[in-house]
Formats: structure tokens, C-alpha cells, sequence
């Protein structure tokens, strides 16, 4: 199994909630044949799940945008979300104080104020647009 795993830029995370995510993503990639994500320059998600993916033993491969703008990680999310056979977006339920970026009062692309906004989001709605099995992964702060 191919598993997609995209979610939120390093910023978006504590201590508490880097560990917690790369702890969920140690277990979904438990039984996975490759690893694939986005490779953001923000790092985060995209990154730990290639470290993870890595110290399992576990193949890998990261689709990186070719420039920094909407148009460019669109592609790239969608060759993830093609390429996978799950895709899931882990993101948090609120900022930490710390984060000086951009504030939405909830996830533009799922329509939720559960979770922070995630592009992720947008990734697995294409997923499943696709009939892949897609979803959200929220770490509690």
C-alpha cells in the first residue's frame, strides 16, 4: 500500500504536537509498501513523514512543487493524490501561540473550525473526488 501523507508546515506545531504527529505517523505507515509527500519548504508534515519513513525501512518518494505558488502545489498534491492509494492530512486543532503567519478562523477547504486550515484538506478532497480513501488526522493541542 501507497500511503499519501501531507498536512501542516512545522510552524503550525509544538513540541507536544510534533511528537504526537509523528507518532500517528509512525503507525500509519506500519504497513505501507512506499511513503509519498509533498516535500514542503515550510517543513512539517511532509517532511517527518519522509524521516519516518526512512528510519522504518520503508520506501519513499517526494513530490516537490517546481515553484512556491498555488498553481505548482496544486500539481504537486495532485500527483500525490494519484500516486497513493490513501491519502491522509494530518494537521492540529489550533495554532500555537508562537505562529506569526496567516490566521483563518476555520479550514477554508473542508469548512471546519475543528482544525486549523490545512492545504492538506484540499488534498484529500481531490483523493476523493478520485475514490481513494482519504482523510484528516487532527492532533489535539
Amino acid at each position: 500500500m501507497i500511503i499519501g501523507i501531507v498536512g501542516s508546515e512545522a510552524a503550525k506545531f509544538t513540541e507536544a504536537t510534533e511528537t504526537a504527529a509523528r507518532e500517528l505517523i509512525r503507525n500509519l505507515i506500519r504497513n505501507a509498501t512506499k511513503v509519498v509527500s509533498g516535500k514542503c519548504h515550510l517543513g512539517g508534515i511532509d517532511i517527518w513523514a519522509i524521516e519516518e519513513a526512512k528510519g522504518a525501512g520503508i520506501g519513499w518518494e517526494e513530490f516537490s512543487p517546481s515553484n512556491l505558488n498555488w498553481e505548482f502545489y496544486k500539481k504537486r498534491n495532485m500527483q500525490i493524490a494519484d500516486y497513493s492509494d490513501r491519502v491522509v492530512c494530518i494537521t492540529v486543532d489550533k495554532l500555537p501561540a508562537s505562529y506569526n503567519g496567516m490566521k483563518f478562523d476555520y479550514c477554508y477547504h473542508c469548512k471546519t473550525d475543528t482544525h486549523i486550515k490545512s492545504g492538506g484538506c484540499w488534498t484529500v478532497k481531490y483523493a476523493l473526488s478520485k475514490h481513494k480513501v482519504a482523510w484528516v488526522e487532527v492532533i489535539k493541542s
